[in-house]
């Protein structure tokens, strides 16, 4: 009969001895079965506002200043324009000197020639001016070259009336030197484009590893706080003995979750170094108390519009001005064809006087205008530049439209993208907050004696699943935006957000 009344004495305080280690053990401060923490999800302003936290604004920032691939498409930039400078010269003032001397023969004599000549865009038209001196004998035929004693002023102008008159081998190599620099700069808007999403997507990387390294620390902390009231129950005849053994394969195996955590949170933060840089360029490393505390609230999906976008997207995106520019290039060249089609014929107008005592021949300024003509008999040369022109006109229209066609189905694939991961994130927090209350129900069951340990580790590990699928769907959504920023040019725009 004592055996029986123990055994009723037994099981009857068991859970009340149970219960008041449970009091005595435990903090007052912290449940010990705290709930796993999930991603929080706040307005981006209060986001930007949490003391040290690395915001993406800031982030971005730093890829703008001092990030290697930017700065050195920068200097393609820099590049393009010395060669526009180059260009330019062309249109240089130039001074041009001869000197002859004849000192032996039946004529001798010395001359002296100086000008100065301007080439301009303006029409093709070009200016000279010059001083030249010629003493001594000269022969009939040579006389041109006698000047007066003080020599003779002359200035004059060269005016292409057919070819040369709209286009010019000088005009035409500045068009396209001022066209590569439009290049160039949308060359660098299609690197940030780029660079920016990137560095975007292993932000939002940092975040979520950052966010799923919080719940495997939660859920290896509730499994080490239930460790001493397992451990009590058992002495108590409460549980059986493998219940302690479950709880010692339960935190080994959140120890190893947690360790693998810790170092996706470690890659992230290092793949995302590569894009936080000091002012000297310098990789910095980010700490942990740099985290967000959570998301930003996802987009409102329904405010975005596919016509819209990619007509914005058409406007925005570099490639579209970049087969533009290299139409119009290609037009250059062919204008330069149906410029050597036509006629050389030049107008040359100069006047000129003579100083000082000499031949009264000399003595009256004189105006003389000539027409230089220059016809050409055969055309392959410009026909072939023509043709080759034309040809890649056609063959860059031919690009634009698949680069158009492409850019269309890059936006409906990012919005498809957004509205998709948008609705999985609704989807996973209600997955979350019924596997939490699954997991309090089971707890409480195995506190009554109604459920084993198995079925709680079953349950917390289902709440950690749904916790970390909630923040991979939040870190598609991000993604997913920034993919519709880039699919938009959005980044390029004064508001980055859509």
């Amino acid at each position: 009969m004592k055996p029986h009344l123990n055994s009723f004495l037994f099981a009857l305080l068991c859970p009340f001895g149970m219960f008041f280690s449970f009091l005595l053990e435990a903090d007052p401060t912290k449940d010990p079965f705290e709930s796993l923490h999930g991603p929080n999800i706040y307005s981006q302003d209060y986001l930007n506002q949490q003391p040290g936290v690395l915001t993406l604004a800031e982030l971005l920032k730093s890829v703008e200043k001092s990030y290697p691939l930017v700065l050195a498409a920068e200097k393609l930039l820099t590049e393009t324009e010395y060669n526009y400078l180059a260009a330019e010269g062309a249109f240089d003032l130039q001074f041009k000197s001869m000197g002859t001397t004849k000192p032996m023969g039946y004529y001798t004599n010395n001359a002296a020639d100086n000008v100065f000549e301007k080439p301009t865009p303006l029409g093709g038209t070009s200016f000279f001016a010059g001083y030249r001196i010629g003493r001594g004998t000269f022969p009939v035929y040579d006389g041109r070259r006698q000047t007066n004693d003080y020599g003779e002023v002359r200035a004059g102008a060269i005016v292409p009336l057919m070819r040369n008159r709209e286009i010019d081998k000088n005009r035409a190599d500045l068009r396209k030197a001022d066209i590569d620099r439009k290049l160039a700069e949308l060359s660098i808007q299609k690197l940030k484009i780029e660079v920016i999403k990137e560095a975007t997507k292993r932000y939002w990387k940092w975040v979520a590893s950052g966010q799923e390294y919080l719940v495997n620390k939660d859920l290896l902390e509730i499994a080490k706080n239930r460790q001493q009231q397992i451990t009590q129950r058992i002495k108590l005849g409460d549980i059986p003995k493998m219940e302690g053994t479950e709880n010692d394969r339960a935190i080994l195996q959140r120890e190893s979750q947690f360790v693998s955590a810790e170092r996706e949170m470690q890659k992230a933060a290092i793949d995302l170094s590569l894009f936080l840089r000091a002012a000297d360029g310098n990789l910095i490393l980010p700490t942990t108390d740099r985290l967000p505390i959570g998301f930003p609230k996802p987009i409102d999906y329904k405010e975005l519009e596919l016509e819209k976008s990619i007509k914005i997207a058409w406007k925005f995106r570099p490639e579209i001005q970049d087969y533009e520019f290299k139409r119009e290039k290609a037009r250059v060249d062919q204008d330069m064809g149906y410029n050597a089609l036509k006629p050389q014929v030049d107008l040359v107008v100069a006047g000129s006087q003579d100083f000082g005592p000499g031949s009264v021949t000399r003595a009256k300024p004189e105006l003389e205008a000539s027409l230089v003509l220059n016809l050409p008999m055969q055309t392959r040369r410009p026909r072939g530049m023509i043709g080759a022109a034309e040809a890649k006109i056609a063959q860059l229209d031919q690009e634009l439209q698949f680069s158009k066609d492409k850019i269309k189905t890059e936006v409906q694939d990012s919005i498809s993208e957004v509205i998709a991961s948008a609705k999985r994130v609704i989807v996973t927090q209600s997955e979350v907050e019924l596997a939490r209350k699954l997991e309090v129900m089971e707890r409480e069951r195995f506190s009554l004696g109604d459920s084993t340990l198995l079925f709680v580790n079953i349950r917390e590990q289902t709440s950690a699943e749904a916790a970390v699928r909630e923040i991979k769907a939040l870190y598609d959504h991000h993604v997913a935006v920034a993919h519709f920023q880039a699919s938009t040019a959005s980044f390029l725009q004064n508001s980055p957000t859509p």
